[in-house]
């Protein structure tokens, strides 16, 4: 062992220190830790925050959209659906349909009206998305005690329900519960879907030829999403509202939802696919400001907890001035025995960096074990809506973060020891020996 280092270690680890000394690299020890204990946790809570919202939204929307630029819709879905296939090589191809609509409800709470978007799916592709059926239920008071694979066995059946008409005029769909609970329905109950007159047929709105009965519920977590979204078969809108012009588009489920972006920009330089001309979005593109907001937040977040750890940083260099102080027999001692300067100044930056190392390590053990809490037990209550797909604090430990943490940790107990061992090389050799 080099004796810098071994010098160091007992100057820490020695009972004869004077407690004032000790004290005080206690205190500066403690800041240490609770920066980044704080650091870690915040973190990690807006990573899982963030994995939430990734998962609500990449789940319940196809990650890239193709739009149809012409009125007439696509000429041909089934060659364009192959090409996209063959460019894409996507997960899932589906195609989809969006109808805004006014319904209205036929309970016993009074007539509700209410605006909803129809989103036609087609049930034989989404049931292979395991994203999207995690959002589906049937309702059942045991739902969340069962088994996941039992959930997604049961999710599966519930989306297949949209397959077939219940009866003539029946059409089966999927609403989320704060919307039945806004219209005041329960399930197997019925909502007329409202068509607005033609001109000089009136002003009010009639019911349309079919009804929509409640067959089961989804939930993303996303209140936008879930109090407006209405799921139906992608064919049954055509049979509630007939004699419309409905252009089908295609959503594409890729295997890394975060890679929506560069594939929308693929598809978007192809311009054309065959006879068919298209436009394009991404999931990720349509809703850029909210991860813009979330990645501030977090950088902010970051810079602020580092706070705590700067005014550790002058915790340090206190506890070192005074060891500096205490320890001036010493490092004259040392100097007479040949010591260089050089050698003193890494005598106290070891010291200092053992300091930082130490409240690391601590931070670090206590901010992983309040993360593992946080997401073990249900601590602290969140209201339906506040963290989407979740009713707990969503944590999600980044070993990115962490290495982010340790090393701006380290850098900056290490700038704390550079004014102490500076001054501890530059110390007077006869100063020492003739005071002490």
């Amino acid at each position: 062992m080099r004796y810098e280092l071994a010098i160091s270690l007992r100057y820490l680890l020695s009972r004869k220190r004077e407690r004032s000394i000790s004290l005080i690299t206690g205190f500066a020890v403690s800041g240490v830790v609770l920066g980044v204990t704080a650091l870690v946790v915040a973190m990690s809570v807006m990573n899982g925050y963030q994995a939430n919202m990734i998962r609500a939204m990449a789940g319940a929307l196809p990650h890239v959209s193709v739009l149809p630029d012409s009125s007439e819709g696509f000429h041909d879905p089934q060659a364009l659906t192959r090409d996209l296939i063959a460019v894409m090589k996507p997960e899932s191809v589906s195609p989809f349909l969006l109808h805004e609509a006014l319904v209205t409800n036929t309970g016993q709470k009074g007539t509700l009206m209410h605006g909803v978007m129809l989103r036609g799916v087609d049930p034989s592709v989404e049931s292979g998305v395991a994203d999207f059926l995690a959002f589906l239920s049937d309702g059942s008071a045991e739902w969340d005690s069962l088994h996941p694979d039992e959930r997604l066995s049961r999710a599966r059946k519930v989306l297949h329900l949209l397959d077939r008409p219940i009866a003539p005029g029946l059409v089966p769909v999927l609403l989320s519960p704060n919307l039945a609970h806004d219209l005041g329905l329960e399930l197997g109950d019925l909502l007329v879907p409202l068509t607005f007159p033609k001109r000089g047929e009136g002003f009010s709105p009639v019911p349309a030829e079919g009804r929509l009965q409640l067959v089961g519920y989804f939930h993303t977590g996303i209140l936008a999403f879930d109090e407006l979204v209405v799921l139906i078969n992608v064919d049954a809108i055509e049979a509630v509202y007939p004699g419309t012009n409905y252009k089908r588009s295609i959503g594409l489920r890729l295997h890394d939802p975060l890679e929506a972006a560069t594939a929308a920009r693929v598809l978007r330089s192809l311009s054309r696919l065959g006879d068919e001309s298209f436009r394009v979005y991404s999931w990720l593109e349509s809703n850029s400001s909210l991860f813009q907001v979330i990645r501030v937040q977090k950088v902010m977040l970051f810079v602020v907890l580092m706070l705590i750890v700067v005014i550790a940083f002058f915790g340090i260099i206190g506890a070192m001035v005074m060891l500096v102080a205490e320890k001036a027999r010493d490092i004259s001692v040392l100097k007479s025995l040949g010591a260089r300067g050089s050698s003193i100044r890494t005598l106290f930056i070891i010291q200092g960096l053992i300091i930082g190392t130490a409240g690391t390590a601590i931070g670090v053990a206590l901010g992983l074990a309040i993360c593992w809490a946080l997401d073990t037990f249900q601590l602290i209550e969140i209201p339906p809506g506040v963290y989407p797909g979740s009713d707990r604090i969503p944590v999600l430990v980044s070993l990115r973060d962490m290495m982010m943490v340790i090393g701006g940790t380290m850098v900056v107990s290490l700038l704390a020891t550079v004014y102490p061992a500076h001054k501890a090389m530059r110390f007077p050799l006869v100063q020492g020996l003739r005071y002490k």
